[in-house]
């Protein structure tokens, strides 16, 4: 893997297409996101309303302990489901990521790399990545995703900004509601970050 800081927080924007039944679907989020290589760890919290009532979705990552939890909570609800997670946090991208060139935003203010590599979590859910990277430090700009999910078609377009070193508040992100029993247990082969990761 290529390096990345080891403590970050930062915005990210998704735009997603889908196709189901010759229907096309896109889908619009914003998410913070925790990132915290030192710790093996990160998280994401979105925000959406659903039937005139303010959803909070989180999703934690524990790498360091082989668990993830996938938490909704609303108004007098809490629903978590908790994960066993293989493998071991990203460090940014794959050493096996192809190398396409480089390039630059503003009058050379950012210089950026452009890498592209293929993810597979299951015959039906996968994606060719196209990842952009600040040059140095290897943060994350901008991401391409082509492929498909649970055998739908699927093109994923996320950007990073308001980057800050540090996580200002690690318990907003990390701490996991006592809503979160060891229940419903799966195990996911991961390698993937919420920065990788397939719509949850």
């Amino acid at each position: 893997m290529v390096g990345l800081n080891a403590r970050v927080e930062r915005v990210l924007g998704s735009l997603v297409a889908t196709v189901t039944g010759g229907q096309g679907m896109t889908q619009s989020e914003g998410w913070q996101y925790a990132y915290d290589y030192t710790n093996g760890r990160m998280a994401t919290i979105n925000y959406r309303e659903s039937q005139g009532q303010m959803i909070k979705y989180q999703d934690i990552y524990l790498y360091s302990k082989g668990v993830a939890y996938i938490v909704e909570i609303g108004p007098g609800f809490t629903i978590c489901q908790q994960i066993s997670i293989n493998g071991t946090l990203p460090h940014c991208i794959p050493s096996s990521a192809t190398y396409l060139g480089s390039s630059y935003y503003g009058d050379h203010k950012l210089n950026v790399d452009f890498f592209k590599f293929f993810e597979s979590m299951s015959s039906s859910t996968y994606a060719n990545i196209t990842m952009t990277v600040s040059q140095g430090d290897c943060i994350p700009f901008s991401v391409v995703e082509e492929g498909m999910f649970d055998g739908v078609p699927k093109l994923r377009i996320r950007g990073y900004v308001n980057y800050t070193s540090g996580i200002s508040d690690p318990s907003k992100y990390f701490t996991v509601p006592s809503g979160c029993p060891p229940s419903n247990r799966e195990t996911l082969n991961m390698r993937k970050s919420p920065f990788d990761k397939i719509l949850p």
